[in-house]
């Protein structure tokens, strides 16, 4: 037998409520809240919440920060894939348009990014696919090859 995954079941944020948290990364990324798939608690107390991303294979849950969940600002969880250099450069225009907090275009080891930063505090990465796949990626750190 061989042991493999087969795909990104979900990612998960910690944030500090629910509901904001649901309407930000609604209005920057374009989620869509699956309210069939709330996490409630034995009380009835809503705890998390799960969003899908048009294009990301797995799903995003939202948790709201406990000490077991604890928030952790600078955290960066998860870098989502963009095609190429153009859908960067629309990214980075619909973020100024939504007024989300974010970097400038970075130039990376094996592309480019845009970090989006959560009222939270979370970094969301945005990431160009290398050229060819990263099969055909050249990397090479402190002078050593790799």
């Amino acid at each position: 037998m061989t042991c493999r995954v087969s795909g990104v079941h979900h990612v998960t944020f910690v944030v500090r409520e629910l509901d904001a948290g649901i309407k930000w990364f609604e209005r920057v990324l374009g989620a869509q809240h699956i309210d069939r798939f709330d996490h409630h608690d034995e009380l009835g107390a809503r705890f998390g919440v799960i969003l899908q991303l048009e294009g990301f294979p797995g799903m995003v849950e939202l948790r709201i920060a406990t000490e077991q969940y604890p928030l952790r600002e600078g955290y960066d969880p998860v870098t989502f894939e963009v095609p190429d250099d153009a859908a960067l450069e629309s990214w980075l225009r619909h973020l100024d348009a939504a007024g989300a907090e974010h970097s400038p275009i970075k130039r990376r080891r094996t592309g480019k990014s845009i970090e989006i930063t959560s009222p939270d505090g979370v970094i969301v990465r945005l990431f160009t696919a290398p050229d060819g796949g990263f099969a055909s990626v050249s990397f090479r750190e402190q002078g050593v090859d790799h």
